[in-house]
């Protein structure tokens, strides 16, 4: 199914990068992301189900300024902690949030429409292999962004930690 031609221009302004912080601040105020269904519907794979995203808050690493997005994530450590891919889409530049959590490991997960303190651990090479192989499991597209970039893509694993 392809997203109806009157909601078009919606999701292209969701993907866009005021679009994206709008999408954001639905994200964690309901626990649901317009994009990420928006998206969905547009991929028009069948079988297809809508998962809410999770919202994480990172601190920045030039302003300190609190910095939101909406990332998809993994249960990881028999559900106590979750994991994110940090791929960009397949992008040689790693996004912002993942550089942000490696300067500052402390952020906040809203799912669920409850908000966690967590402290962010990035994975690369050797320490991501286990949770890449459950991972690409489930979504084998990684594998296709790992192939297609120069950089390895972390995965960034969100432990709860006490407020």
């Amino acid at each position: 199914m392809a997203v109806p031609g009157p909601a078009r221009p919606l999701l292209e302004f969701l993907a866009s990068p005021r679009g994206g912080r709008v999408d954001a601040q639905v994200l964690r105020l309901t626990g649901h992301s317009p994009y990420a269904y928006l998206y969905g519907l547009d991929m028009g794979r069948r079988g297809w189900r809508y998962r809410a995203p999770l919202a994480l808050t990172t601190i920045g690493r030039r302003t300190g300024r609190l910095h939101l997005v909406g990332v998809a994530y993994y249960e990881v450590e028999e559900g106590a902690a979750w994991a994110v891919v940090g791929s960009a889409g397949g992008s040689e530049v790693e996004p912002h949030w993942v550089r942000n959590v490696r300067d500052n490991p402390v952020a906040w997960v809203h799912l669920h429409r409850r908000t966690t303190p967590v402290l962010a651990e990035v994975l690369d090479g050797d320490a991501k292999r286990p949770i890449w192989a459950a991972i690409t499991a489930q979504v084998p597209l990684f594998d296709s962004f790992q192939a297609g970039v120069r950089r390895d893509i972390p995965i960034v694993v969100l432990r709860p930690r006490r407020a």
